[in-house]
Protein backbone atom coordinates (compact mmCIF):
# COMPACT_ATOMS: atom_id res chain seq x y z
CA UNK A 1 0.00 0.00 0.00
CA UNK A 2 1.57 3.33 -0.74
CA UNK A 3 2.92 4.90 2.67
CA UNK A 4 1.24 8.17 1.27
CA UNK A 5 -2.29 6.90 1.49
CA UNK A 6 -1.23 5.72 5.08
CA UNK A 7 0.64 8.62 6.53
CA UNK A 8 -2.54 11.31 7.01
CA UNK A 9 -4.27 8.18 9.25
CA UNK A 10 -1.53 7.28 11.06
CA UNK A 11 -1.79 10.02 13.94
CA UNK A 12 -5.21 9.17 14.73
CA UNK A 13 -4.95 5.79 14.83
CA UNK A 14 -2.17 5.90 17.39
CA UNK A 15 -3.80 8.25 18.89
CA UNK A 16 -6.74 5.91 19.68
CA UNK A 17 -4.57 2.97 20.36
CA UNK A 18 -2.54 5.09 23.29
CA UNK A 19 -6.17 6.90 24.41
CA UNK A 20 -7.31 2.79 24.59
CA UNK A 21 -4.13 1.93 26.54
CA UNK A 22 -4.54 4.63 29.51
CA UNK A 23 -8.22 4.35 29.67
CA UNK A 24 -7.68 0.85 30.19
CA UNK A 25 -4.96 1.43 33.18
CA UNK A 26 -7.44 4.22 34.64
CA UNK A 27 -10.03 1.40 34.76
CA UNK A 28 -7.81 -0.98 36.47
CA UNK A 29 -7.66 1.22 38.86
CA UNK A 30 -11.57 1.97 39.67
CA UNK A 31 -13.03 -1.37 40.12
CA UNK A 32 -16.54 0.12 41.67
CA UNK A 33 -18.79 2.93 40.67
CA UNK A 34 -18.30 5.54 42.95
CA UNK A 35 -21.10 7.73 42.15
CA UNK A 36 -24.44 6.23 42.15
CA UNK A 37 -25.27 7.12 37.94
CA UNK A 38 -22.90 4.75 37.11
CA UNK A 39 -23.91 2.23 38.83
CA UNK A 40 -27.51 2.49 37.94
CA UNK A 41 -26.35 2.51 34.03
CA UNK A 42 -24.11 -0.70 34.69
CA UNK A 43 -27.72 -2.31 36.03
CA UNK A 44 -29.82 -1.43 33.75
CA UNK A 45 -27.40 -2.72 31.33
CA UNK A 46 -27.64 -5.85 33.09
CA UNK A 47 -31.08 -5.95 33.54
CA UNK A 48 -31.80 -5.62 29.87
CA UNK A 49 -29.09 -8.37 29.03
CA UNK A 50 -30.61 -10.57 31.32
CA UNK A 51 -33.99 -10.06 29.67
CA UNK A 52 -35.71 -7.83 32.35
CA UNK A 53 -35.63 -5.12 29.86
CA UNK A 54 -35.01 -1.15 30.47
CA UNK A 55 -35.56 -1.61 34.04
CA UNK A 56 -33.89 -0.69 37.69
CA UNK A 57 -34.40 -1.98 41.25
CA UNK A 58 -34.54 1.25 42.70
CA UNK A 59 -36.33 4.23 42.58
CA UNK A 60 -34.05 7.24 43.38
CA UNK A 61 -36.72 9.95 42.22
CA UNK A 62 -40.42 10.17 42.71
CA UNK A 63 -41.26 12.55 40.34
CA UNK A 64 -42.04 10.24 37.57
CA UNK A 65 -45.18 7.83 37.94
CA UNK A 66 -45.55 4.81 37.78
CA UNK A 67 -43.63 4.08 40.77
CA UNK A 68 -43.67 0.41 40.40
CA UNK A 69 -40.73 -1.90 41.30
CA UNK A 70 -38.94 -2.80 39.22
CA UNK A 71 -38.93 1.00 37.86
CA UNK A 72 -38.82 1.90 33.82
CA UNK A 73 -35.35 3.27 33.70
CA UNK A 74 -34.38 6.97 32.53
CA UNK A 75 -37.23 9.11 33.32
CA UNK A 76 -34.51 11.51 33.48
CA UNK A 77 -31.40 10.15 32.63
CA UNK A 78 -30.88 8.86 29.16
CA UNK A 79 -30.36 5.25 27.74
CA UNK A 80 -27.00 5.50 25.80
CA UNK A 81 -24.44 4.63 28.37
CA UNK A 82 -26.18 1.30 29.14
CA UNK A 83 -27.14 0.37 25.42
CA UNK A 84 -23.16 0.79 25.18
CA UNK A 85 -22.44 -1.11 28.71
CA UNK A 86 -24.47 -4.06 27.24
CA UNK A 87 -22.99 -4.74 24.41
CA UNK A 88 -19.82 -6.37 26.03
CA UNK A 89 -21.82 -7.35 28.96
CA UNK A 90 -23.64 -9.68 26.57
CA UNK A 91 -20.31 -11.04 25.12
CA UNK A 92 -18.28 -11.05 28.83
CA UNK A 93 -20.42 -11.55 31.37
CA UNK A 94 -22.61 -8.65 33.46
CA UNK A 95 -19.81 -7.28 35.37
CA UNK A 96 -18.67 -3.90 35.93
CA UNK A 97 -15.76 -4.62 34.20
CA UNK A 98 -17.23 -5.60 31.17
CA UNK A 99 -19.73 -2.25 31.02
CA UNK A 100 -16.11 -0.45 31.70
CA UNK A 101 -14.66 -2.09 28.50
CA UNK A 102 -17.32 0.14 26.36
CA UNK A 103 -16.42 3.20 28.04
CA UNK A 104 -13.20 2.64 27.43
CA UNK A 105 -12.79 1.68 23.61
CA UNK A 106 -15.77 4.66 22.78
CA UNK A 107 -14.36 7.08 24.73
CA UNK A 108 -10.49 6.41 23.10
CA UNK A 109 -12.21 7.74 19.98
CA UNK A 110 -12.06 11.37 21.52
CA UNK A 111 -8.03 11.28 21.20
CA UNK A 112 -8.74 11.40 17.17
CA UNK A 113 -11.75 13.29 17.00
CA UNK A 114 -9.64 16.52 18.88
CA UNK A 115 -6.80 15.67 16.95
CA UNK A 116 -9.34 16.33 13.85
CA UNK A 117 -10.53 19.51 15.35
CA UNK A 118 -7.27 21.10 16.15
CA UNK A 119 -5.77 20.43 12.78
CA UNK A 120 -8.86 22.06 10.83
CA UNK A 121 -8.72 25.22 13.02
CA UNK A 122 -5.01 25.19 13.02
CA UNK A 123 -5.87 24.73 9.38
CA UNK A 124 -8.09 27.92 9.67
CA UNK A 125 -5.73 29.95 11.52
CA UNK A 126 -3.24 29.67 8.61
CA UNK A 127 -0.38 27.86 10.29
CA UNK A 128 2.52 26.58 8.52
CA UNK A 129 2.61 23.03 8.32
CA UNK A 130 4.89 22.35 11.34
CA UNK A 131 3.16 24.38 13.62
CA UNK A 132 -0.48 23.02 12.69
CA UNK A 133 0.73 19.32 13.44
CA UNK A 134 2.00 20.51 16.77
CA UNK A 135 -0.96 22.13 17.77
CA UNK A 136 -2.63 18.88 16.44
CA UNK A 137 -1.01 16.34 18.07
CA UNK A 138 -1.04 18.17 21.19
CA UNK A 139 -4.35 18.40 20.77
CA UNK A 140 -4.94 14.80 20.73
CA UNK A 141 -2.36 13.88 23.33
CA UNK A 142 -4.14 16.27 25.77
CA UNK A 143 -7.60 14.78 25.27
CA UNK A 144 -6.15 11.05 25.39
CA UNK A 145 -4.45 11.54 29.34
CA UNK A 146 -7.06 14.75 30.26
CA UNK A 147 -8.49 13.18 34.06
CA UNK A 148 -11.90 13.93 33.46
CA UNK A 149 -12.13 11.98 30.47
CA UNK A 150 -9.82 9.39 31.99
CA UNK A 151 -12.22 9.12 35.10
CA UNK A 152 -15.85 9.47 32.33
CA UNK A 153 -14.41 6.24 30.66
CA UNK A 154 -13.60 4.19 33.91
CA UNK A 155 -16.89 5.00 35.35
CA UNK A 156 -19.52 4.12 32.27
CA UNK A 157 -22.12 6.83 32.49
CA UNK A 158 -23.68 9.63 30.37
CA UNK A 159 -20.36 11.05 30.21
CA UNK A 160 -18.63 9.65 27.79
CA UNK A 161 -21.30 9.39 25.11
CA UNK A 162 -22.08 12.88 25.22
CA UNK A 163 -18.39 14.08 24.97
CA UNK A 164 -17.70 11.71 21.64
CA UNK A 165 -21.16 12.01 19.84
CA UNK A 166 -20.89 16.19 20.77
CA UNK A 167 -17.46 16.31 19.25
CA UNK A 168 -18.41 14.48 15.77
CA UNK A 169 -21.85 16.66 15.92
CA UNK A 170 -19.76 19.83 16.37
CA UNK A 171 -17.37 18.38 13.50
CA UNK A 172 -20.51 17.67 11.55
CA UNK A 173 -21.65 21.27 12.16
CA UNK A 174 -18.92 22.79 10.67
CA UNK A 175 -18.95 20.82 7.54
CA UNK A 176 -22.57 21.39 7.21
CA UNK A 177 -22.17 25.46 7.13
CA UNK A 178 -19.65 25.18 4.86
CA UNK A 179 -21.02 22.97 2.37
CA UNK A 180 -24.41 22.21 3.26
CA UNK A 181 -25.82 18.66 1.46
CA UNK A 182 -28.65 17.00 2.21
CA UNK A 183 -26.45 13.70 2.98
CA UNK A 184 -23.95 16.03 5.56
CA UNK A 185 -27.40 17.51 7.25
CA UNK A 186 -28.67 14.14 7.73
CA UNK A 187 -25.44 13.04 9.06
CA UNK A 188 -25.73 15.78 12.07
CA UNK A 189 -28.92 15.34 13.01
CA UNK A 190 -27.95 11.42 13.13
CA UNK A 191 -24.97 12.54 15.40
CA UNK A 192 -27.32 15.02 17.83
CA UNK A 193 -29.89 12.45 18.37
CA UNK A 194 -27.48 10.61 19.59
CA UNK A 195 -25.83 12.73 21.89
CA UNK A 196 -29.46 13.53 22.87
CA UNK A 197 -29.81 9.97 23.66
CA UNK A 198 -27.09 10.29 25.64
CA UNK A 199 -27.96 13.20 27.90
CA UNK A 200 -30.57 16.02 27.42
CA UNK A 201 -27.85 18.69 26.81
CA UNK A 202 -27.84 17.73 23.62
CA UNK A 203 -30.92 20.85 22.95
CA UNK A 204 -28.03 23.11 23.69
CA UNK A 205 -26.11 21.51 20.49
CA UNK A 206 -29.25 22.13 18.34
CA UNK A 207 -29.41 25.55 20.15
CA UNK A 208 -26.04 26.44 19.17
CA UNK A 209 -26.37 25.44 15.83
CA UNK A 210 -29.66 27.45 14.98
CA UNK A 211 -27.51 30.17 16.13
CA UNK A 212 -24.54 29.74 14.01
CA UNK A 213 -27.13 29.35 10.73
CA UNK A 214 -28.22 32.76 11.76
CA UNK A 215 -25.10 33.92 11.44
CA UNK A 216 -24.39 32.35 8.40
CA UNK A 217 -27.60 33.29 6.53
CA UNK A 218 -26.98 36.92 7.92
CA UNK A 219 -25.37 38.10 4.82
CA UNK A 220 -27.75 36.56 2.48
CA UNK A 221 -30.16 39.28 2.43
CA UNK A 222 -33.27 37.96 0.30
CA UNK A 223 -31.97 34.20 0.76
CA UNK A 224 -31.63 34.00 4.52
CA UNK A 225 -35.22 31.81 4.71
CA UNK A 226 -34.14 29.60 1.84
CA UNK A 227 -30.49 29.30 3.23
CA UNK A 228 -31.33 28.60 6.80
CA UNK A 229 -34.46 25.91 5.46
CA UNK A 230 -31.51 24.47 3.86
CA UNK A 231 -29.07 24.12 6.65
CA UNK A 232 -31.94 23.08 9.25
CA UNK A 233 -34.27 21.04 7.66
CA UNK A 234 -32.21 17.70 7.11
CA UNK A 235 -30.12 17.93 10.17
CA UNK A 236 -34.05 17.90 11.86
CA UNK A 237 -34.91 15.10 10.04
CA UNK A 238 -32.04 13.02 10.72
CA UNK A 239 -32.39 13.90 13.97
CA UNK A 240 -36.33 12.79 14.41
CA UNK A 241 -35.14 9.62 12.95
CA UNK A 242 -33.42 9.33 15.95
CA UNK A 243 -35.14 10.53 18.75
CA UNK A 244 -39.14 9.59 18.02
CA UNK A 245 -38.84 6.14 19.00
CA UNK A 246 -37.40 6.87 22.25
CA UNK A 247 -40.03 10.08 22.40
CA UNK A 248 -42.71 6.76 21.66
CA UNK A 249 -40.88 4.78 24.27
CA UNK A 250 -41.39 7.41 27.01
CA UNK A 251 -45.01 8.50 26.16
CA UNK A 252 -46.16 4.74 26.58
CA UNK A 253 -44.17 3.92 29.85
CA UNK A 254 -44.26 7.15 31.61
CA UNK A 255 -47.64 8.86 30.19
CA UNK A 256 -45.75 12.21 28.67
CA UNK A 257 -42.41 13.12 26.63
CA UNK A 258 -41.30 15.15 29.55
CA UNK A 259 -40.79 13.41 32.58
CA UNK A 260 -41.31 15.07 35.99
CA UNK A 261 -37.86 15.42 37.17
CA UNK A 262 -36.53 16.99 34.16
CA UNK A 263 -38.87 20.55 35.30
CA UNK A 264 -38.31 19.19 39.08
CA UNK A 265 -34.56 20.16 38.80
CA UNK A 266 -35.07 23.55 38.36
CA UNK A 267 -37.37 24.18 41.14
CA UNK A 268 -34.45 22.89 43.89
CA UNK A 269 -33.79 24.74 46.79
CA UNK A 270 -31.54 22.20 48.17
CA UNK A 271 -30.22 19.02 46.65
CA UNK A 272 -32.35 16.93 49.08
CA UNK A 273 -35.62 17.72 47.14
CA UNK A 274 -34.70 15.90 44.47
CA UNK A 275 -36.05 12.85 46.95
CA UNK A 276 -38.77 14.52 47.66
CA UNK A 277 -42.19 11.94 48.15
CA UNK A 278 -44.56 13.96 50.19
CA UNK A 279 -43.31 17.68 49.83
CA UNK A 280 -42.07 17.75 45.74
CA UNK A 281 -40.64 21.34 44.61
CA UNK A 282 -42.93 23.31 42.72
CA UNK A 283 -42.67 27.08 40.93
CA UNK A 284 -43.94 27.97 44.47
CA UNK A 285 -41.69 26.64 46.92
CA UNK A 286 -39.22 28.38 44.82
CA UNK A 287 -40.51 31.60 44.85
CA UNK A 288 -40.55 31.46 48.30
CA UNK A 289 -36.57 31.44 48.84
CA UNK A 290 -36.82 35.18 47.37
CA UNK A 291 -34.66 36.71 44.98
CA UNK A 292 -31.79 36.99 46.81
CA UNK A 293 -31.63 33.66 47.56
CA UNK A 294 -32.50 32.19 43.85
CA UNK A 295 -29.39 34.99 42.56
CA UNK A 296 -27.35 33.46 45.00
CA UNK A 297 -28.14 29.97 44.32
CA UNK A 298 -27.33 31.09 40.20
CA UNK A 299 -24.10 32.92 41.43
CA UNK A 300 -22.58 30.03 43.19
CA UNK A 301 -23.84 27.59 40.63
CA UNK A 302 -21.85 30.17 37.60
CA UNK A 303 -19.17 29.60 40.07
CA UNK A 304 -18.93 25.78 41.17
CA UNK A 305 -19.53 24.78 37.46
CA UNK A 306 -16.21 27.28 36.26
CA UNK A 307 -13.49 26.39 39.21
CA UNK A 308 -14.88 22.81 40.42
CA UNK A 309 -15.77 21.56 36.36
CA UNK A 310 -13.58 23.16 34.14
CA UNK A 311 -10.52 24.88 35.50
CA UNK A 312 -9.64 22.82 38.32
CA UNK A 313 -10.20 18.91 36.88
CA UNK A 314 -9.38 20.06 33.65
CA UNK A 315 -5.82 21.96 34.40
CA UNK A 316 -3.70 22.78 33.00
CA UNK A 317 -5.94 23.21 29.50
CA UNK A 318 -9.07 24.88 30.90
CA UNK A 319 -7.67 27.80 32.35
CA UNK A 320 -5.13 28.16 29.14
CA UNK A 321 -8.06 27.79 26.63
CA UNK A 322 -9.94 30.31 28.57
CA UNK A 323 -7.26 32.77 28.07
CA UNK A 324 -6.80 32.13 25.02
CA UNK A 325 -10.33 32.23 23.72
CA UNK A 326 -10.42 35.74 25.45
CA UNK A 327 -6.98 36.72 23.95
CA UNK A 328 -7.83 35.01 20.34
CA UNK A 329 -11.29 35.81 20.15
CA UNK A 330 -11.13 37.48 16.90
CA UNK A 331 -8.80 34.85 15.60
CA UNK A 332 -10.09 32.97 12.36
CA UNK A 333 -10.06 29.60 14.09
CA UNK A 334 -13.04 31.22 16.55
CA UNK A 335 -14.50 33.26 14.36
CA UNK A 336 -15.38 31.15 11.00
CA UNK A 337 -17.16 27.72 11.03
CA UNK A 338 -15.23 25.53 12.61
CA UNK A 339 -15.62 22.40 14.40
CA UNK A 340 -13.77 24.44 17.25
CA UNK A 341 -16.67 27.06 16.92
CA UNK A 342 -19.10 24.92 17.34
CA UNK A 343 -17.71 23.47 21.07
CA UNK A 344 -16.85 26.91 22.59
CA UNK A 345 -20.87 28.01 21.44
CA UNK A 346 -22.49 24.55 22.33
CA UNK A 347 -20.10 24.19 25.75
CA UNK A 348 -21.22 28.08 26.78
CA UNK A 349 -24.84 27.29 26.36
CA UNK A 350 -24.11 24.31 28.56
CA UNK A 351 -22.56 26.53 31.11
CA UNK A 352 -24.89 28.97 31.54
CA UNK A 353 -28.42 26.86 31.21
CA UNK A 354 -26.77 24.29 33.52
CA UNK A 355 -25.32 27.51 35.76
CA UNK A 356 -28.51 29.34 35.82
CA UNK A 357 -31.55 27.18 35.21
CA UNK A 358 -30.86 24.34 37.38
CA UNK A 359 -27.95 26.00 39.48
CA UNK A 360 -28.55 23.87 42.60
CA UNK A 361 -28.83 20.28 40.76
CA UNK A 362 -25.71 21.23 38.68
CA UNK A 363 -23.22 21.21 42.28
CA UNK A 364 -24.55 16.98 42.07
CA UNK A 365 -22.90 16.82 38.44
CA UNK A 366 -25.32 18.41 35.64
CA UNK A 367 -22.83 20.11 33.84
CA UNK A 368 -19.88 17.67 35.25
CA UNK A 369 -21.43 15.24 32.52
CA UNK A 370 -21.88 17.53 30.42
CA UNK A 371 -18.61 20.01 29.94
CA UNK A 372 -16.55 17.06 28.48
CA UNK A 373 -16.95 18.63 24.87
CA UNK A 374 -16.91 22.38 25.79
CA UNK A 375 -13.38 20.78 27.69
CA UNK A 376 -12.37 19.60 24.35
CA UNK A 377 -12.98 22.98 22.28
CA UNK A 378 -10.80 24.52 25.44
CA UNK A 379 -8.31 22.15 24.74
CA UNK A 380 -7.92 23.10 21.66
CA UNK A 381 -8.22 26.59 22.22
CA UNK A 382 -5.34 26.21 24.84
CA UNK A 383 -2.62 24.85 22.06
CA UNK A 384 -3.54 27.03 19.64
CA UNK A 385 -2.57 29.97 22.03
CA UNK A 386 0.33 28.07 23.21
CA UNK A 387 1.30 28.34 20.16
CA UNK A 388 0.66 31.61 19.59
CA UNK A 389 2.97 32.29 22.99
CA UNK A 390 5.75 30.30 21.34
CA UNK A 391 5.75 31.79 18.13
CA UNK A 392 6.31 35.22 20.05
CA UNK A 393 8.79 34.01 21.99
CA UNK A 394 10.58 32.78 19.14
CA UNK A 395 10.73 35.97 17.53
CA UNK A 396 11.36 38.25 20.39
CA UNK A 397 14.40 35.60 21.08
CA UNK A 398 15.50 35.35 17.63
CA UNK A 399 15.04 31.49 17.60
CA UNK A 400 16.32 30.11 14.55
CA UNK A 401 13.04 27.25 14.74
CA UNK A 402 10.15 27.34 15.83
CA UNK A 403 10.07 24.89 18.34
CA UNK A 404 6.53 24.16 18.57
CA UNK A 405 6.82 21.38 20.09
CA UNK A 406 7.44 23.16 23.65
CA UNK A 407 3.76 24.31 23.91
CA UNK A 408 2.38 20.64 23.88
CA UNK A 409 5.22 19.93 26.11
CA UNK A 410 4.36 22.31 28.59
CA UNK A 411 0.46 21.28 28.70
CA UNK A 412 1.39 17.45 29.11
CA UNK A 413 3.85 18.24 31.57
CA UNK A 414 1.07 19.60 33.72
CA UNK A 415 -1.78 17.02 32.63
CA UNK A 416 -0.53 13.95 33.13
CA UNK A 417 0.76 14.20 36.65
CA UNK A 418 -2.87 15.28 37.59
CA UNK A 419 -4.42 13.11 35.62
CA UNK A 420 -2.82 10.43 37.64
CA UNK A 421 -3.72 12.05 41.09
CA UNK A 422 -7.03 12.31 39.78
CA UNK A 423 -6.90 8.79 38.95
CA UNK A 424 -5.65 7.26 42.26
CA UNK A 425 -7.90 8.96 44.41
CA UNK A 426 -10.73 7.73 42.77
CA UNK A 427 -9.45 4.72 42.73
CA UNK A 428 -9.04 4.72 46.39
CA UNK A 429 -12.57 6.02 47.22
CA UNK A 430 -13.86 3.53 44.66
CA UNK A 431 -11.85 0.66 46.96
CA UNK A 432 -12.73 1.76 50.36
CA UNK A 433 -16.33 2.37 49.15
CA UNK A 434 -16.40 -0.69 47.93
CA UNK A 435 -15.42 -2.34 51.30
CA UNK A 436 -17.24 -0.70 53.24
CA UNK A 437 -21.04 -1.27 51.20
CA UNK A 438 -19.77 -5.18 51.31
CA UNK A 439 -19.40 -5.03 55.04
CA UNK A 440 -22.67 -3.46 55.72
CA UNK A 441 -24.60 -5.60 52.82
CA UNK A 442 -23.53 -8.78 54.69
CA UNK A 443 -25.02 -7.92 57.81
CA UNK A 444 -27.95 -6.71 55.98
CA UNK A 445 -28.33 -9.96 54.34
CA UNK A 446 -28.29 -12.05 57.51
CA UNK A 447 -31.40 -9.77 58.73
CA UNK A 448 -34.89 -12.11 58.96
CA UNK A 449 -36.65 -9.68 57.75
CA UNK A 450 -34.37 -8.69 55.24
CA UNK A 451 -35.40 -12.05 53.57
CA UNK A 452 -39.31 -11.64 53.91
CA UNK A 453 -41.63 -11.96 50.89
CA UNK A 454 -42.55 -8.12 49.98
CA UNK A 455 -45.89 -7.50 50.76
CA UNK A 456 -48.86 -6.89 48.59
CA UNK A 457 -50.31 -2.98 48.98
CA UNK A 458 -47.31 -0.87 47.41
CA UNK A 459 -47.74 2.28 45.16
CA UNK A 460 -48.08 -0.28 42.38
CA UNK A 461 -49.95 -3.09 44.00
CA UNK A 462 -47.33 -5.14 42.65
CA UNK A 463 -44.01 -6.15 43.54
CA UNK A 464 -42.30 -8.75 41.65
CA UNK A 465 -39.55 -9.68 43.39
CA UNK A 466 -39.77 -11.80 46.25
CA UNK A 467 -38.01 -9.90 48.72
CA UNK A 468 -37.93 -6.66 50.92
CA UNK A 469 -38.47 -3.06 49.84
CA UNK A 470 -35.61 -1.17 51.67
CA UNK A 471 -35.31 2.31 51.91
CA UNK A 472 -31.74 4.08 51.79
CA UNK A 473 -30.02 7.24 51.57
CA UNK A 474 -28.21 5.19 48.51
CA UNK A 475 -30.88 3.51 46.89
CA UNK A 476 -28.69 2.16 43.71
CA UNK A 477 -25.51 0.94 45.63
CA UNK A 478 -27.79 -0.91 47.74
CA UNK A 479 -30.10 -1.93 45.00
CA UNK A 480 -27.13 -3.65 43.50
CA UNK A 481 -25.52 -4.83 45.78
CA UNK A 482 -28.42 -6.88 47.22
CA UNK A 483 -30.12 -7.49 43.72
CA UNK A 484 -33.47 -6.58 45.43
CA UNK A 485 -35.83 -3.24 45.35
CA UNK A 486 -34.72 0.00 46.83
CA UNK A 487 -36.56 3.12 47.24
CA UNK A 488 -34.43 6.44 47.89
CA UNK A 489 -35.13 7.96 51.46
CA UNK A 490 -36.65 11.44 51.26
CA UNK A 491 -35.07 14.44 53.38
CA UNK A 492 -39.13 14.28 54.91
CA UNK A 493 -40.28 14.20 58.83
CA UNK A 494 -40.19 10.68 60.44
CA UNK A 495 -43.80 10.47 60.21
CA UNK A 496 -43.71 11.17 55.77
CA UNK A 497 -41.02 8.28 56.02
CA UNK A 498 -42.84 6.08 57.67
CA UNK A 499 -45.96 6.48 55.03
CA UNK A 500 -43.95 5.79 51.97
CA UNK A 501 -42.74 2.96 54.04
CA UNK A 502 -46.30 1.68 54.25
CA UNK A 503 -47.23 2.70 50.58
CA UNK A 504 -44.28 0.48 49.41
CA UNK A 505 -44.76 -2.14 51.97
CA UNK A 506 -41.50 -1.89 54.35
CA UNK A 507 -40.58 -0.73 58.05
CA UNK A 508 -36.43 -0.69 57.22
CA UNK A 509 -34.41 2.11 56.37
CA UNK A 510 -30.76 1.89 56.02
CA UNK A 511 -28.99 4.92 56.23
CA UNK A 512 -25.31 5.25 54.63
CA UNK A 513 -24.26 8.77 55.23
CA UNK A 514 -25.19 12.16 56.59
CA UNK A 515 -27.85 13.95 54.01
CA UNK A 516 -29.79 16.52 54.70
CA UNK A 517 -31.72 15.91 58.73
CA UNK A 518 -30.46 12.29 59.01
CA UNK A 519 -29.54 10.08 60.52
CA UNK A 520 -29.30 12.93 63.21
CA UNK A 521 -33.27 12.77 63.13
CA UNK A 522 -33.45 9.05 63.79
CA UNK A 523 -31.60 9.68 66.89
CA UNK A 524 -33.42 13.00 68.28
CA UNK A 525 -36.17 12.25 71.00
CA UNK A 526 -38.92 13.71 68.66
CA UNK A 527 -38.31 10.86 65.96
CA UNK A 528 -39.14 7.90 69.06
CA UNK A 529 -42.59 7.19 68.34
CA UNK A 530 -41.89 6.65 64.66
CA UNK A 531 -39.11 4.09 65.61
CA UNK A 532 -40.04 0.08 66.23
CA UNK A 533 -36.56 0.01 68.04
CA UNK A 534 -33.47 1.85 69.12
CA UNK A 535 -31.45 2.43 65.73
CA UNK A 536 -28.79 -0.39 65.50
CA UNK A 537 -25.60 0.64 63.99
CA UNK A 538 -23.66 -1.52 61.13
CA UNK A 539 -20.09 -1.48 61.63
CA UNK A 540 -17.88 -1.13 58.83
CA UNK A 541 -14.45 0.01 57.93
CA UNK A 542 -14.66 3.47 56.64
CA UNK A 543 -17.66 4.32 58.41
CA UNK A 544 -20.60 2.75 60.13
CA UNK A 545 -24.19 2.94 58.58
CA UNK A 546 -27.89 3.11 60.98
CA UNK A 547 -30.47 0.66 60.66
CA UNK A 548 -33.88 1.56 61.23
CA UNK A 549 -36.90 -0.11 61.58
CA UNK A 550 -40.17 1.99 61.42
CA UNK A 551 -42.86 1.78 63.54
CA UNK A 552 -45.90 0.90 61.47
CA UNK A 553 -48.42 3.43 63.43
CA UNK A 554 -46.61 6.08 63.22
CA UNK A 555 -48.34 8.84 61.18
CA UNK A 556 -47.25 12.13 60.15
CA UNK A 557 -48.33 15.20 62.66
Amino acid sequence: MNSARIRPWLAPVLLFGLAVVVRLWAAGQIGFPVNEGSASYVGVARNLVEGRGLVSDAIWSYATPPLVLPKPAFELWMPMASFLAAIPMTLLGTTFSAAQLSSVLFGAAVAPLTWWVAREAARHQGLETHRAAMVALGSGLAAAFLGPFLVAAAMPDSTTPFLVFGVAAAIAMASMLRRPTIRAGLLLGVLLGLAYLSRQEALEFGAAYALLVVVAVRGQPGRRLAGAARLLLSPLAGGLIIVVPWFLRDLSVFGTLFPGQTLENAYLSTNEQIFAYAERPTAATFLAQGPSTIVGHMVGGLAHDLVNVIVLPGLPVGIIGILAVVAMRRAPAFRQPTALQALLVSGLLIYLVSSLVVPVATLWGTFLHASGPLLVGLTVAAMLGLDAAVARLGRLRGWSRPNAWLGPLLALALAIPFAVLQVSVLGQQASDTKTRLDAIVAQLAALPEIQATAPAGSVSGNVPQQHAVLISDHPIWLAEALRRPVIALPDEPPGEVAALGRDFGTVIVVEFDQRGRYPAEWLASDAAPCLAAAPQTLPAPGGSALLVRLAASCTTP
